[in-house]
């Protein structure tokens, strides 16, 4: 049997209507669905990016497979149990205030708590979290800006090192928000670090910033670290952080930031 054209444009028509129905969420941006919490709080999930796994009350970040990272919290120092890291995934809760973002708070691992007074949008897209903190972090209110650039650094598939990078160069945002921000790029751009926080230590204003990028500097790898410290302890043109540069190489156990030590301490 042969439908006719007013029957196809039917059929065509209730399909559409049909699959328009049971979707609705999925036509919502994640951050309208934020803000569509007035009052209250939202929680949701999505994948953590490799390397970082969490006990649900703190989060570890490997860095290059190895041991060395960052926490979120307190490990138990004792040798008597093992603690479970789970590979993800993050969690975040953001508190919501008369419309506004006023907290975001990040888990990794563990599990819900049973809260019926809460929005949950369960499981979401790592990139659509990703996207939606990062533009808290650049735009958002201090408080929520820190919660989002930890939470953002975390996140699966995304890259979050030109948005740090813009924060911290953007003299609108506290010296807070900027520190955290360089703090982080330390921890995402990977073998481009030396080469961007460099560019920060050596620009002219403002000296904590600078100052930051210095110290997140010496927090990587010794390879990295060594030589860029070194660099800046002999060129930066403000002595105070040249000394920061001396006093991080001092505190490196590496060989090389030794050697360095040991020739400058023999000069007359």
């Amino acid at each position: 049997m042969t439908m006719t054209t007013k029957g196809i444009a039917l059929a065509v028509t209730l399909v559409l209507s049909s699959s328009l129905a049971f979707s609705p969420a999925r036509s919502q941006s994640l951050g309208s669905r934020i803000e569509a919490v007035r009052d209250g709080r939202v929680r949701m999930t999505f994948a953590a990016r490799t390397g970082v796994c969490g006990n649900g009350s703190s989060w570890y970040r490997s860095r290059d497979g190895g041991r060395s990272g960052q926490f979120n919290g307190t490990w138990n120092g004792g040798n008597d149990v093992e603690n479970s890291c789970e590979q993800g995934p993050v969690r975040v809760v953001v508190v919501r205030e008369a419309g506004d973002t006023k907290e975001i708070r990040t888990y990794v691992g563990g599990r819900w708590r049973a809260d019926t007074g809460i929005t949950d949008l369960g499981a979401v897209s790592a990139v659509s979290a990703g996207t939606w903190l990062l533009s808290q972090a650049e735009r958002g209110a201090d408080r929520p800006a820190r919660g989002a650039l930890t939470a953002a650094t975390l996140t699966d598939s995304v890259d979050a090192a030109a948005t740090l990078l813009r924060i911290a160069k953007d003299d609108s945002r506290s010296q807070e928000v900027k520190s955290s921000a360089v703090t982080w790029l330390g921890e995402v751009v990977g073998d481009r670090v030396s080469s961007t926080l460099d560019s920060i230590a050596y620009e002219p204003g403002d000296r904590e910033l600078r100052r930051t990028a210095i110290n997140t500097i010496s927090r990587r790898p010794a390879d990295e670290a060594v030589p860029a410290l070194i660099k800046m302890a002999e060129s930066l043109p403000d002595k105070e952080l040249r000394r920061t540069a001396v006093q991080a190489l001092a505190r490196n156990k590496d060989p090389r930031a030794m050697a360095w030590i040991e020739r400058r301490v023999g000069k007359p």
